[in-house]
């Protein structure tokens, strides 16, 4: 993307064309800053502003006077002036005629090269980016790494405020090709070619900090968090590792990309770095609320604080999709539920039409050969079509390892009861000491489970066969999780990699149940475990490794797998 032509009676020269076609350094402003045609906007809040800004930049906040409110600083920076007065909505604009009174209150002509700038690393300079050349504005671009990168090269800074000469500037609203709405949101959610990715951090994606009126993010969507798109110096990353962080999670630019965060303010800096920095062709914004907007919606969403909470399942989904009564209302219900504990617990009482694969005793003989479970969970009714749902007393390590090895065998979908047993009976629902029976349908809702020859689909992708093996995720790192209990070394020379010891029990709460996701992001984090790295997770008891695998799997860590060495 050409960054800037040269405008007619003018002897300035235009910003160079890079790959990074809407951004202009440090230096290139210093050289520049005195142009007649440029206006600097600093989008900072405030009070930031008024403590020191570049000499001539027009603050786009609220002046001196009308950022306090009875004591509480109203400025959030970037938005202020645009706002909306009577949107029900933060962060929303307000009319075309009101946008255009604020652009030329700031000295903005329709001739005007705009350079805006925050304090570095951040999203507010893209938020009035965005409002501005939503307006029709073509020639604007951001000062890469902001303030910070200014004074960072010893370049001065004023607290002087500049008074702008009102503009010209006419706003021509350019269409909302590049808006999605809820609507659009719930036509695309889950597609497979299309990305919803959340701009803002773990403690809002997962919990615990609630900013609205329900914890947690849009089903479906995956994160990369703002302040990732940065360098330390407050500059954009390079275009290769940040088209590797997007491509960590599944942004890729042959899919469409949705960009949102809370209100909105976020997420318009995801979608510059998509839009401007990376070239990526197809990428819209939620601008109307993005997680505001969709819990205003009269629909009552939802919204999720696992990444993957499907892998989760709650007593009343197992009742009905595995229970009696879609038993006789179907030719084959497509939810079995798998009881991986003891015959002897099995037999005592079970979830009624729960099969029994005592998963502890059969790992010790099957170990972890696709073809021999895959023999046997067909002999239990475990056809292609259907969902695992894994019980045993609460979410205890076994259940994770029949989960894993349901996973590697190639099954699509596999969940596990969150409480297990305990769970099922805290809410007082039926059990049976009667076996399930398997057998062959005699008539055409036969409520027996039908057996049924199901093909392993080994996923070498889960399971770490050799430790010689090299790490195989976009050049990033491995590190490896040991969750042995009692501390057990990794029987192999890590080679450099980063071993982080967290004990499998670490990941459920004194219940035996998997611990808020909050939680659980916080633990991984905290040791320096991030989703930007290939991680094995060890143990001298497998289903333990297994544990920290399921725990990272509904966190949406994208490259997990266990230590399972070749016998």
């Amino acid at each position: 993307m050409v960054c800037g032509l040269l405008l007619a009676g003018t002897a300035w020269a235009a910003p160079p064309a890079t790959d990074q076609g809407r951004l202009v350094s440090a230096k290139w402003l210093q050289q520049h800053q005195n142009e007649a045609n440029l206006v600097l906007i600093d989008a900072s809040p405030t009070q930031d502003y008024l403590k020191g800004h570049i000499k001539g930049a027009v603050s786009c906040s609220f002046d001196k006077d009308h950022y306090m409110s009875y004591g509480i600083n109203t400025s959030y920076g970037g938005n202020d002036l645009i706002n909306s007065p009577t949107d029900p909505l933060p962060w929303q604009d307000g009319p075309t005629p009101y946008i255009q009174q604020v652009m030329r209150s700031l000295g903005i002509n329709n001739n005007s090269k705009v350079v805006v700038y925050d304090n570095g690393g951040h999203f507010r300079a893209a938020r009035f980016y965005w409002t501005l050349t939503h307006n029709g504005a073509k020639d604007a671009y951001i000062l890469d790494g902001g303030l910070a990168k200014w004074k960072a090269m010893g370049l001065p800074t004023v607290t002087e405020v500049a008074k702008a000469k009102p503009g010209d500037f006419v706003a021509k609203p350019v269409g909302d090709a590049a808006i999605a709405t809820t609507d659009y949101i719930l036509s695309k959610q889950f597609k497979p070619d299309t990305v919803l990715v959340y701009a803002v951090t773990p403690v809002w994606f997962y919990g615990p900090y609630q900013a609205y009126s329900k914890l947690g993010h849009i089903p479906g969507s995956v994160m990369v968090s703002y302040p990732d798109y940065f360098q330390k110096d407050k500059t954009w990353k390079s275009k290769e590792e940040l088209q590797r962080l997007f491509a960590s999670v599944g942004a890729t630019p042959d899919k469409e990309t949705i960009c949102y965060c809370g209100g909105n303010p976020a997420a318009s800096c995801l979608y510059f770095t998509l839009k401007h920095v990376l070239g990526y062709p197809k990428v819209r914004y939620y601008y109307q609320g993005s997680t505001m907007g969709w819990l205003d919606d009269p629909r009552d969403l939802p919204l999720h604080t696992y990444w993957n909470q499907h892998l989760l399942r709650d007593p009343y989904f197992v009742r009905w999709w595995g229970g009696k009564r879609i038993q006789y209302l179907v030719g084959d219900s497509q939810v079995l539920t798998v009881d991986v504990r003891s015959p002897q617990a099995y037999q005592a009482g079970h979830i009624p039409y729960a099969v029994n694969v005592p998963v502890s005793d059969l790992t010790g003989k099957l170990g972890a050969d696709p073809a021999k479970w895959a023999q046997l969970l067909g002999d239990k009714g475990a056809a292609d079509f259907k969902q695992l749902v894994i019980v045993d007393d609460t979410s205890t390590p076994n259940a994770c390892l029949m989960f894993w090895l349901a996973e590697y065998m190639g099954r699509p979908k596999v969940s596990v009861l969150n409480g297990g047993m305990k769970a099922w009976q805290d809410h007082k629902l039926k059990v049976t000491d009667k076996p399930t029976v398997i057998a062959p349908a005699k008539t055409k809702y036969d409520v027996a489970i039908q057996p049924a020859k199901i093909k392993a689909r080994p996923q070498a992708a889960v399971r770490l066969a050799d430790a010689g093996q090299k790490p195989d995720f976009l050049g990033y790192p491995r590190v490896y999780i040991n969750a042995s209990a009692n501390s057990a070394q990794l029987p192999f020379d890590p080679a450099g990699a980063k071993v982080v010891n967290i004990p499998a029990g670490k990941n459920f709460n004194e219940y035996g149940i998997l611990d808020f996701a909050s939680n659980l992001i916080k633990l991984y984090e905290d040791a320096g475990v991030y989703k930007q790295a290939e991680v094995v997770c060890y143990s001298d008891k497998p289903e333990e490794a297994a544990a920290a695998y399921y725990a990272l799997r509904t966190l949406g860590y994208p490259k997990v797998m266990v230590y399972y060495p070749a016998k």
